[in-house]
This record gives C-alpha cells, sequence and structure tokens, in this order.
C-alpha cells in the first residue's frame, strides 16, 4: 500500500512540475502585402515575411525582407531579416484555424545586404481579427523604433 501511494505521488507530482505539450499550441502567420511602420525621423521601413511560432517551446523560425527609406522616398538599406527568438504572443482568436488574431513579439536580426548585421532588434506583428473591444493598436508590424504602423496587413493561422 505504500508503494502505491508514493508512485501516485510521484506521477502527481511529475504532472505538476512537467511542462505539457497539450498547453502548447504552433500559429503561422504572414506579412502581406509589405506592412510599413515610419520613426520619430520620418523615415519608413517596408517588411514581407512569414513564419511559425510555438507557444509552448517558446520557439520561432521566421524570415523575410525589408527596405528602409529616407523620409524623401530615397533607399537607405534593403535586405533580410531573421527571427533570432519569441518574446510573446497575446492570441485574440478568429472565427476559424485559418483566421487568428493576436499580438506577436519577437526578436529579430536585419541583414543589410550594403551593412553588417543589426542585432537584437524587437519586432511586434499585430493582427485585429477578433480583437477585444477596446484595443487601440493598429494593424502591422513594427520593427525597433519604426513604432508608427503605416500600412499592410497581418494573419495568423493556428496550426494544431
Amino acid at each position: 500500500m505504500r508503494r502505491v501511494v508514493i508512485s501516485l505521488g510521484a506521477m502527481l507530482l511529475a504532472t505538476v512540475l512537467l511542462p505539457s505539450r497539450a498547453s502548447a499550441t504552433t500559429y503561422s502567420f504572414n506579412l502581406g502585402p509589405p506592412n510599413t511602420a515610419e520613426n520619430f525621423l520620418g523615415r519608413t521601413i517596408r517588411v514581407t515575411g512569414s513564419g511559425t511560432f510555438d507557444t509552448g517551446a517558446k520557439s520561432v523560425v521566421a524570415s523575410g525582407s525589408f527596405t528602409t527609406f529616407f523620409a524623401n522616398g530615397s533607399r537607405i538599406h534593403s535586405g533580410t531579416w531573421q527571427a533570432t527568438a519569441f518574446t510573446s504572443f497575446d492570441p485574440f482568436g478568429g472565427p476559424n484555424p485559418g483566421l487568428q488574431g493576436g499580438v506577436l513579439k519577437i526578436t529579430i536580426t536585419l541583414f543589410p545586404d550594403d551593412a553588417p548585421p543589426i542585432t537584437g532588434l524587437p519586432m511586434t506583428v499585430t493582427c485585429l481579427v477578433n480583437a477585444p473591444s477596446g484595443f487601440t493598436e493598429d494593424e502591422g508590424t513594427t520593427v525597433a523604433d519604426f513604432t508608427e504602423k503605416t500600412g499592410g496587413r497581418t494573419l495568423f493561422h493556428l496550426q494544431d
């Protein structure tokens, strides 16, 4: 009897302490058409891309392209970006797995074609599908100090 109690206690403890894959959720996302945001100097970043992330594993695999522009519209840099870390995801849900909303925060590296990589930049992707009442953010994507969203659409897709 004592062994049964100890075994049951150990199983209960393992259930409480070990992470559960049942709570993990995998999503994919798309930025399209290109998303744009402006910084305090009037410069603009245009980003495209897609990826997947797992809220349980706190992992992300995502990449795309970017171009930055001066306020007068002339190009500063073009290149690619790649996600390097998952920060958080606040899901809004949606009418079906292919139409989901939420706010994704990740860390990225920019790889300009003509300059060294720029690491550790925050990226926030916001999709307004099923957004709660009172939510005041705009749809789109921000990168580093390019925080004023000026265009584009985003969409999350529930994978499991």
